[in-house]
């Protein structure tokens, strides 16, 4: 199947509805899948922004950094997700970049190796699996421009 733009809105728009911590999952099982194409240019503009942020939810204990990232995911209403409200679509995706990094590191609190998709979580990543390189980027492109 060809997919186009829509396909990956639909795929963008279904992730949504997930809860926060399965679309967190969804979102790192992706990054695991791509992390080898990825090479970000570190002149892009706003990756300083996307790395500040990152750094400030470093420096929270393991579940305040969850729940930071959680409330980006959720849109709540406080400091650190006003400023990533502020980024530019490009630094947004910078920070979930920089956020994986940091959890493969283990500066950031990690994936639970047990951690178990739900059906309709699954479903979404193995749509994701399905696209090709340059639309598992636009679905990470618009699934963290539509988070904040």
């Amino acid at each position: 199947m060809t997919y186009t733009q829509a396909n990956v809105e639909q795929i963008v728009d279904a992730l949504r509805r997930l809860n926060a911590d399965d679309q967190l999952a969804v979102l790192w099982f992706v990054y695991e899948e791509m992390k080898r194409g990825i090479t970000p240019d570190p002149k892009t503009a706003g990756l300083e922004l996307s790395q500040a942020i990152v750094d400030r939810i470093e420096q929270f204990s393991h579940e305040e950094q969850l729940q930071a990232q959680r409330d980006i995911v959720t849109g709540a209403n406080n400091e650190i997700v006003q400023q990533y409200r502020a980024l530019n679509p490009r630094a947004r995706l910078g920070v979930w970049y920089i956020l994986a990094q940091g959890m493969e590191n283990q500066s950031i609190i990690p994936m639970p190796n047990n951690y178990k998709l739900s059906s309709e979580a699954q479903d979404i990543f193995n749509q994701v699996k399905q696209l090709d390189f340059e639309n598992q980027t636009s679905f990470m492109s618009s699934a963290s421009a539509k988070m904040g």
